[in-house]
């Protein structure tokens, strides 16, 4: 015991130092984005969640000396300010009437807010094209284990792979489907891998772009294959959707704007097609024996799907709800998934909803700040990408809008915001692409 405790007296001050001279910048960034993907080998283990809440902190105390130290940059008083406002109110719902503990209503605000942390690191880390390559490089080598054990689960599943499947919340209906298991690698869900995938896929799909040589353009392109399969394998279809509507988008940002007026009504056709093919023989395709067809099917045969009729009828009381409280709304956690197995609120409803959520823990107040936020994200990447003539930098802001494209494409469906640490990786790009268009002319400069 001795020895134990001489050895936290000579770590303790060690670790003070550390965090005395840790300084917000893209190495930094880096090893922390790392930290939060691969803290969820732990999942199984009961140290999880202290470790998962040291990462947390360590993010949080990063962003909050950089601008106690920096202070606020002009640049960024709308994006700063806006989200800063958000995430007060959200913290402020913790003391709801509705929430019955303090630590309930911290989990439900780390579900509803922290992915936000990111958001601000990926608008003050980065400066050059450089460092953001470097981040993007680094994120698609290092996922590459996290996406083959996720492949191996739905190919081969093992007694093994229950350690993750059963540490998760959501219960095992939501690991199945068909009667199979669904990919979740190292994460809380397939829905939160899915979208970890789909990410993954964009920019491994903006590293075959840019390659120089046909060598890497081809070890790009197999990249991005397993990422593909990988979030198949999680049969969750929304975000299969949002990883072919992300891809397409960034294929067709790409293409000169006359070509596009050329192509897009045959592109038009195509997809009007096939979304009468699936309505039409919605129902001999969920009855084939390929799970790709099935999952395909279960599209045009919604009016009958029991998960998506029972989210409807979640809607519905959460709108009902509003009505009764839209201004002090139902505090955070009170629509956060599987916080209801653990604490006991008045009022409590899984949104499957993004805004709905918003709506329901914030408040109308909220759910504008919220609305605001998205609307404008979309309008500054899209008008920067319209206008840019520099190709690098045109590329780099196509990847960060269409991976801000999946988060948008799961939130009617899906409470896109909790499904950390994806949601923070989305939430990082969005700060990356709002970084290069306020800076634009620094950018190009170097």
């Amino acid at each position: 015991m001795i020895g134990i405790y001489s050895l936290a007296i000579i770590i303790i001050p060690i670790i003070g130092i550390a965090l005395y001279k840790a300084k917000l910048n893209s190495n930094i960034a880096i090893v922390l984005l790392i930290f939060t993907i691969y803290v969820n080998l732990f999942q199984p283990l009961s140290i999880f969640p202290v470790l998962s809440l040291l990462v947390d902190g360590f993010a949080f105390y990063l962003v909050a000396k950089h601008f106690i130290s920096n202070g606020i940059n002009k640049k960024y008083r709308f994006w700063l300010g806006i989200v800063i406002l958000f995430i007060t109110i959200s913290f402020l719902q913790v003391f709801n009437p509705n929430i019955p503990s303090i630590s309930a209503g911290i989990e439900g605000f780390r579900k509803t807010s922290f992915a936000f942390i990111y958001f601000f690191i990926g608008l003050i880390a980065f400066s050059s094209v450089k460092q953001i390559k470097k981040i993007i490089f680094t994120l698609s080598i290092s996922s590459l284990i996290v996406l083959l054990y996720g492949i191996k689960q739905y190919l081969f599943p093992s007694n093994f792979d229950s350690l993750y499947l059963n540490s998760n919340d959501a219960g095992i209906y939501t690991g199945m489907l068909f009667g199979e298991s669904r990919a979740t690698s190292i994460f809380s869900g397939p829905f939160h891998f899915g979208m970890f995938a789909a990410v993954i896929s964009v920019i491994n799909l903006y590293l075959m772009k840019t390659a120089k040589t046909s060598k890497m353009k081809i070890i790009f392109f197999l990249l991005m294959a397993i990422s593909i399969f990988a979030c198949y394998g999680t049969l969750t279809r929304t975000n299969l959707l949002a990883m072919i509507g992300a891809l397409f988008l960034s294929l067709l940002l790409s293409v000169p704007f006359k070509k596009v007026l050329v192509i897009f009504p045959i592109i038009f056709i195509i997809i009007v097609s096939i979304i009468n093919i699936i309505a039409l023989y919605g129902t001999t395709l969920i009855n084939s024996e390929n799970k790709f067809i099935r999952l395909v099917g279960t599209i045009g045969e919604f009016s009958q799907d029991s998960r998506l009729l029972g989210r409807v009828d979640g809607w519905e009381e959460i709108y009902s709800l509003f009505l009764k409280q839209p201004i002090a709304g139902y505090g955070t956690g009170s629509a956060g998934d599987t916080l209801q197995y653990m604490y006991d609120f008045e009022y409590h409803v899984t949104s499957h909803n993004f805004f709905l959520k918003i709506l329901m823990e914030t408040g109308i107040v909220g759910f504008l700040l919220i609305t605001i936020f998205l609307s404008a994200v979309f309008y500054s990447l899209i008008k920067q990408i319209l206008t840019e003539s520099d190709v690098h930098l045109k590329n780099l802001l196509i990847c960060c809008f269409s991976i801000f494209i999946i988060f948008l494409i799961n939130i009617p469906v899906g409470s896109s915001i909790e499904a950390l640490p994806s949601s923070s990786l989305i939430m990082l790009f969005v700060g990356i692409g709002l970084n290069i268009v306020k800076n634009i002319n620094k950018y190009k400069s170097l």
